[in-house]
């Protein structure tokens, strides 16, 4: 199913919403719109210069019930794996220090409960 720029507009305005509810925002964020291979949405980062961009498929594989949800789920998904990009790239970082993945393990749980309290 082609998506259009309507779609690709619902889409940034809830990833900027969740973005915001997440607390992050001293990212940067960039957001493209294309053809992905087996995937909805994509996001990639660089966590040390908290830059991101957040992809939307240009055509989704098959047609859904609710358009509409799907991609506000996708643009949560892909904030939320920005949200865990900290623990991503310590865990791939060779000099892993206990103490930096405990803070952003932390930082990550107050975020959590700011959001779920609410």
């Amino acid at each position: 199913m082609k998506l259009t720029q309507k779609h690709f507009q619902l889409f940034r305005a809830e990833c900027e919403k969740n973005l915001d509810l997440l607390g992050l925002k001293s990212w940067k964020v960039y957001y493209q719109f294309k053809p992905l291979k087996d995937a909805f949405g994509n996001a990639q980062w660089s966590y040390s210069g908290r830059v991101a961009t957040i992809t939307l498929a240009t055509d989704f594989p098959k047609p859904f019930d609710n358009l509409e949800q799907q991609i506000k789920e996708t643009a949560l998904h892909e904030c939320l794996e920005i949200l865990l990009s900290p623990l991503s790239s310590l865990a791939q970082d060779r000099t892993f220090d206990q103490v930096d993945f405990n803070k952003e393990v932390h930082s990550i749980i107050r975020t959590l409960e700011r959001v779920v309290g609410e």
